[in-house]
């Protein structure tokens, strides 16, 4: 074999290395955003609900 064959070889495995590197890197992504929004998702459904009318003392009584 020449060497050219050889460098087209080392191109090759270049270029599927860097496609495996951005896959893996895609997925580890896509797997933690999908974390994140489980856990603000559970967080919100785990929140009292906010309560009707005015929030605790927001305004004093009269002393009249």
């Amino acid at each position: 074999m020449s060497s050219y064959y050889f460098g087209v070889i080392e191109g090759v495995m270049i270029i599927a290395l860097i496609i495996a590197f951005y896959i893996w890197q895609m997925r580890t992504l896509n797997r933690d955003v999908k974390a994140r929004e489980d856990r603000e998702a559970a967080a919100r459904s785990a929140a009292p609900p906010a309560a009707a009318g005015h929030s605790e003392r927001q305004h004093e009584l009269d002393e009249t």
